[in-house]
């Protein structure tokens, strides 16, 4: 199967975006998934799964007649709130939901097959998993981080579980990379911006000259379907 690439114009409205983000603290791996997601429309009840109070990617997902439940093995004062955990078997409702949020949680997930397969039951027949992993990206403990899946390895565990999958690289190209790891240690935003557009500029030539260009990327989004023959 062969995933796509987040594509972006250097234009007012990401330029925008980017300034944005950055002044509110946010990394280039947030900055450009929280672009993509104006992509992603969501409707019906909605499950954000292990992401605690760290959910303010919701304000970029397009939403419609729409009620949210959260579930995380830490309790959180939101409404509509179960409490789990990730490793085992979800006490959760199930076919009861529409799509089910999983960003920046697989990774720190020991036992990441069994949380796909009982995602998958908390679905409604043809319901929606939106998945988010990073890649190329630092270690970070919530309160293990446990690996990094290649956007292959991630697309054959969620065919094998029964999804149908498409899958889109986020943050491509090798400076953009870089930036994830060296804008920590320029402390303040004006500083930041620049290094940032000056490197994506810099991928956006490599894009023409580069045949491994696609090979290096911070993280990985995953739209599924549950298959309803499996």
């Amino acid at each position: 199967m062969k995933c796509e690439i987040q594509k972006y114009k250097l234009n007012y409205s990401f330029l925008k975006h980017l300034i944005l983000q950055i002044i509110k603290k946010k990394t280039p791996i947030r900055l450009f998934h929280n672009y993509f997601l104006n992509e992603i429309s969501i409707e019906g009840n909605i499950l954000d799964l292990g992401a605690g109070n760290h959910s303010s990617y919701l304000n970029f997902i397009n939403k419609k007649k729409y009620e949210i439940f959260f579930a995380d093995k830490f309790h959180i004062k939101k409404k509509n709130f179960y409490k789990v955990d990730l490793e085992n078997q979800l006490e959760v409702d199930q076919n009861n939901f529409d799509t089910i949020l999983l960003f920046n949680v697989l990774e720190h997930i020991k036992n990441y097959k069994n949380l796909i397969k009982e995602v998958k039951k908390l679905l409604k027949p043809e319901g929606k998993l939106e998945l988010f992993v990073p890649f190329m990206h630092r270690y970070h403990e919530d309160p293990i981080d446990v690996f990094r899946p290649t956007h292959a390895y991630l697309e054959k565990i969620l065919i094998d579980e029964g999804y149908e999958v498409k899958t889109t690289l986020i943050g491509v190209g090798p400076f953009t990379v870089v930036s994830e790891i060296l804008l920590k240690y320029f402390k303040f935003s004006i500083l930041q911006i620049p290094i940032l557009i000056i490197f994506l500029m810099f991928d956006k030539i490599l894009n023409f000259v580069s045949k491994d260009y696609n090979n290096y990327y911070l993280g990985i989004h995953c739209s599924c379907r549950k298959r309803v023959d499996k």
